[in-house]
This record gives C-alpha cells, structure tokens and sequence, in this order.
C-alpha cells in the first residue's frame, strides 16, 4: 500500500498544495524556503505515530487536509484538520505499515549507555527519551513544548489499547528537527541485548541489515556489525570498517548520516512488523528531509537505489538540493516547488525520465542554475548574452563585448572537462568511421 495523493491547505508559506506521489519514489527539490520540508512535515505529522509538527507552522484558522491511500481494490480517502487526529487515521495505518521520518539535522555524540532498557515499562523508556532529546536538543524541545512532546509519546490514554497504536507506540520517538544519536545508540544495544537474552539472532540480523545496506551506500567502507562494548563511561555500539573495528561515533558525518536514516528505518519495520525474517519484504513508508544532506555526491547517488534493492515494497518520500539524487528517477518522481510572483508556492513534476541526464542538466532544468559554473564566468556569460543578444549597441557596450567574446570563450574552454570531451568526440569519430 502507499500513499498516492494529498492535499492541504495554511501551513508554513503553502497556501494551498496538491501533491501527487509516485508508488515507490517521490523527491521534493526546489529552493530554500519553497516549503520542501513543510510538506513532509505535514506527512509526518499524518504518517507517523507520534509526531510532533510545531504548531507554529500553522497559520489562522486549522489547517485542512485531505489524504489519499491506495488499498486493495481502490483508494481510501481520509480527511481531517491540523494538528491531526487519530480517529480519523487509524484505518490509514492499518494499511500502509510503518511510517519513518527522518529530519534534516543528523550528527553523532559520544554518548555511553550505563545499560539496556530491555524489560522497562513504557512510561520510564518515554521518559528517558524525552531526557536524552532535551539534552541533546534544548532549544528545539523548548520550541515545540515539552508537554506537547509528551503528550505525542504517551498518546491519548483511551487509544493505548488500540493494537495499531501500540505496535507504532514501540518505535523510536522523532520530531521536525530531532534525531536522536543517544536514541539511535541505546536501540543498538537493547536489540544486542535482546537477541542474546531471548536467543534469536533474527533481532541482531537488524543490526547487520544496517550495516548492509551502508555498506552498499559507502563503497563497501562499513562491512558489518562489531558488537557492542565498554569503556569506562559505559556501553557503546561498534562497527567493523576499512579502517577495523570503530566506534560508532567516530564514523565520519557521511556515515553517520547513512547510519542514521536505517537505524530509524530498519529498526522501525522489524520491530512494527515483531523481527520476521522477511521484514525487508513489508511494506512501509520513508519520509527524508534533505537524504544528501553530509553525503559525498557517488553516495548521494546510490542512496535511492540501494534503499530500493533492499526495501523493494518501501515507499520513500524525500526531498534533496542533489542533482545526483534526481539522476535515474522515472517521469512524475521529481515534484518541484517554487515561489512564483506573488510568493505563492507551486508544484510541478517531470514529464520525462530523469535517465541519462548529466548533473548540469539537471541543475538547469529543476534548480535554475543555467551556468553551472563559478560566480565570476556566471556572470561574464551572463553579461556576454545580454550584449549579444542586443539589436542596438553602443560603442561603449560594442567594445564591452569584444573583450567579454574571448575571456567567455577561454573560461568555457579551459575547464577540466575539455580533455575528456576531446578524447570522447575523438573515439566516437574513429566508431562511426569503422562503421
């Protein structure tokens, strides 16, 4: 099941927004403040449970939303107003699977466990999340209201029997703009725990999943999981690398990164799902602020693919500012937000295949960056054309452009990428010739 359409209305600068979703893959790209995370923001807070949206974000009167989910024989409609209600999405949840989301703001600490938490009760794990996100996050949780976040961890108490509720209640809490690495480190080291105490490796085989799939996105710099170890702070996961045995958080940011976004996923769908051992077969949906964010571009590159091969029914929802994350999307995967004239937000999707498009391509054709190049030749080129272009130019503009005509043409032409176009053309004459 995915997640086909959605719509609403009054948050953050979007007025009103009609968004459709691809099945598998859909990328929100466009300029900073065009509302990219805003509508994952309102996807979060109608996908994921719990969920904290900050209600700042909400503009007069509620906003209003409507909500479309493909089932078996049709597609289920769902609407409601903002913040949004349980009642009205249960029957939702029952049918997508689990829903992660992923913020922006992904970083390690040195954090030491003092122990698992396997085995404590539902309001002292809560606690001790909301304690480790004020720690960690201050300013943020004071943001959004302490009370608020509690409220979306211990959800409403004539709900906390709902078996859909409480699977989703076991998931690791996250919020806008909080990912929690202590989080993310304690889960490590309680599902280590779990599985050696209960003698089922299919529980530590979410740990290895993770490493996995990083391993794919890394170049095979993560090779596995290395157990979990102590010093004299406390507990701590590691993991084997290129570089040996190391501790999680003196991977680099990239990795960290990675790390970050399949901790919350792998772990959320195996835990959802009770640790099957064909987890990575279920279905479930993946929502990503900024999924390049701290990635070198050939890991930007292999992030949806490797999230697809492994996760085949996953639907992932994520927005970029990588033109290497668009490369190889199908028509209607890109959705590109814009502020037009009058500052209103609109949305279009591509018509055509991404496929084949080299990165200045698609920098020209979804981000607006016609001279993919430094500041200074952008802006000769730019002046160059508007003199060229020009029917009546005076003898003050004429000799402007005989001096622009060969710095423009040495800019373009000194590049790095000369040579390699040079020996290209070069082999393809010699093809077609033997032809």
């Amino acid at each position: 099941m995915s997640v086909t359409s959605l719509n609403f209305t009054e948050v953050g600068p979007i007025d009103q927004i009609a968004i459709d979703f691809d099945r598998e893959v859909t990328v929100f790209t466009g300029p900073n403040n065009s509302g990219k995370s805003t509508v994952l923001w309102v996807l979060g807070e109608l996908l994921v449970f719990p969920f904290t949206m900050p209600s700042r974000m909400l503009r007069g009167d509620r906003g209003r939303w409507t909500l479309d989910v493909s089932v078996t024989g049709g597609t289920q409609s769902v609407q409601g107003t903002l913040p949004a209600g349980t009642d009205d999405l249960l029957s939702v949840y029952d049918n997508i699977g689990p829903a992660c989301y992923v913020p922006a703001h992904r970083y390690g600490t040195n954090f030491r466990s003092p122990g698992p938490t396997v085995g404590q009760d539902t309001d002292s794990r809560l606690d001790q999340e909301l304690k480790l996100f004020y720690e960690e996050f201050p300013h943020q949780v004071r943001s959004i209201g302490i009370e608020r976040i509690r409220q979306a961890m211990r959800f409403a108490a004539d709900r906390e029997d709902t078996p859909e509720l409480t699977r989703r209640r076991k998931l690791m809490l996250v919020g806008p703009s909080l990912a929690s690495d202590e989080a993310i480190k304690q889960k490590i080291i309680d599902l280590d725990y779990a599985a050696s105490r209960l003698s089922k490796p299919e529980i530590r085989s979410t740990i290895d999943k993770v490493a996995e799939i990083a391993g794919d996105i890394t170049e095979e710099f993560v090779i596995g999981f290395g157990g979990v170890a102590e010093d004299a702070d406390g507990l701590y996961p590691q993991f084997i690398t290129r570089d040996g045995i190391l501790p999680q958080d003196v991977l680099s940011q990239g990795t960290l990164s990675i790390m970050h976004i399949l901790a919350h996923l792998i772990f959320g769908f195996a835990e959802y799902y009770d640790f099957p051992t064909d987890f990575e077969d279920k279905p479930g949906i993946l929502i990503i602020d900024e999924i390049d964010a701290h990635l070198h571009p050939s890991w930007q590159r292999r992030m949806v693919p490797a999230l697809k091969k492994h996760l085949p029914n996953l639907q992932i929802i994520c927005s970029t500012h990588s033109p290497l994350v668009m490369a190889g999307l199908e028509a209607g995967q890109v959705q590109l937000m814009r502020r037009d004239s009058e500052n209103k937000v609109t949305i279009s999707s591509n018509e055509s295949d991404v496929v084949g498009w080299s990165a200045d391509e698609i920098l020209r054709n979804f981000m607006d960056v016609q001279s993919p190049t430094d500041s200074k030749t952008a802006s000769r080129i730019s002046r160059y054309r508007t003199l060229m272009d020009k029917t009546d130019l005076t003898s003050e503009e004429h000799e402007e452009l005989e001096r622009l005509r060969p710095v423009v043409r040495d800019d373009l032409l000194q590049g790095p990428m000369m040579e390699p176009l040079s020996k290209f053309a070069e082999e393809l004459k010699r093809s077609l010739q033997g032809n």
